[in-house]
């Protein structure tokens, strides 16, 4: 129950703008950046002088962001860029990739922070998958292993841990995720579980794993992959969630700028070491001490006395973005 409290009230932030050192040379994605927690990333990355790409699926809503931003941060040094990504269309993954590589010869942190709750129920993406699960996990999937050859070079030439990618979770999954976190049976078309909650929280159980199985296959090579909760928010999130629930939690929500100390947190604080890799961040910049039991389990083989759900997981998403990109040939092409 303290666990759970201390999500709603956690602690003050242990790393926010003003330890954020210069950025000047650094590049940075951020996934649905033009408005929420993401917003609010870029615009502390910026007004540090980092190169900010901000990845979302509108191109006006870009723009905007970057013209507001800009407005506000007048003195930064840094620059601001847009990128087409509709995570929910791999088609769009691949040209978005392209797009980043012809401008950028580096990546320091991927940010995958974009994400989507509350759809009806039989709401499905391009390629006719629960749209939750494939926006929230699937896209970033298929981005996060397109990229992982320019941030292995990043990492590579960089001070160990300091190039990094951050999944985005939510406290949501200790309650409504199925046992274990996810249902591989829920993801077969005709069979998607008919609650937006459940379907939510198994695509952010399903991003922590995406972390975890990530870090088991990047660590030695210096890439720090770890998963956060941002905390909850008041974002366009819970547009679509009941009256009264919105009313009910407006008693515990906070401003996204305090989710986005918890983000920063884990792509940029020096405390955040490469053993954690793997790891899951609590608001507002700590690790959570004391996760759910099966989640964990699931994390490990059944040789280590779990379940192997997590590299289920990660077989399932190969499967379904293989098709969009050779990402067996970009593992191997990247690691040797």
């Amino acid at each position: 129950m303290a666990r759970f409290l201390s999500q709603f009230f956690p602690p003050s932030p242990t790393f926010t703008e003003k330890d954020v050192p210069d950025l000047t040379g650094k590049v940075f994605i951020v996934t649905g950046g033009n408005s929420g927690v993401g917003f609010e990333i870029v615009k502390i990355l910026y007004a540090k002088g980092g190169t900010v790409y901000i990845a979302s699926r509108s191109p006006d809503k870009v723009a905007s962001a970057i013209k507001e931003i800009k407005s506000l941060v007048t003195d930064a040094t840094g620059k601001l860029l847009g990128l087409h990504l509709d995570l929910g269309d791999l088609t769009t993954v691949p040209r978005c990739v392209s797009t980043f590589l012809a401008q950028e010869s580096q990546l320091d942190v991927l940010f995958n922070n974009a994400g989507i709750s509350q759809e009806p129920s039989g709401n499905v993406s391009k390629q006719g998958h629960e749209i939750h699960m494939a926006t929230n996990c699937l896209g970033h999937f298929l981005l996060t292993n397109m990229l992982l050859p320019i941030l292995l070079r990043t990492a590579k030439s960089s001070q160990e841990a300091r190039v990094r990618v951050v999944y985005t979770s939510s406290g949501i999954m200790d309650i409504a995720a199925p046992p274990g976190g996810l249902s591989l049976a829920e993801l077969v078309p005709g069979n998607f579980s008919k609650s937006p909650d459940r379907n939510y929280a198994s695509s952010k159980a399903g991003c922590w794993m995406l972390a975890a199985e990530l870090d088991k296959r990047t660590r030695k090579y210096g890439l720090l992959c770890v998963c956060q909760s941002p905390g909850t928010l008041n974002t366009k999130g819970w547009d679509r969630a009941p009256r009264m629930v919105k009313l009910m939690m407006k008693l515990v929500m906070h401003e996204p700028k305090m989710g986005a100390y918890t983000g920063l947190w884990a792509g940029l604080s020096p405390e955040v070491k490469l053993d954690d890799g793997g790891r899951y961040g609590l608001p507002w910049g700590r690790w959570d001490t004391d996760p759910k039991k099966e989640i964990l389990e699931s994390m490990k083989t059944k040789e280590e006395g779990g379940t192997g759900l997590s590299a289920e997981f990660w077989t399932w998403c190969e499967d379904r973005a293989e098709g969009f990109a050779c990402l067996g040939q970009i593992m191997k092409t990247t690691v040797e």
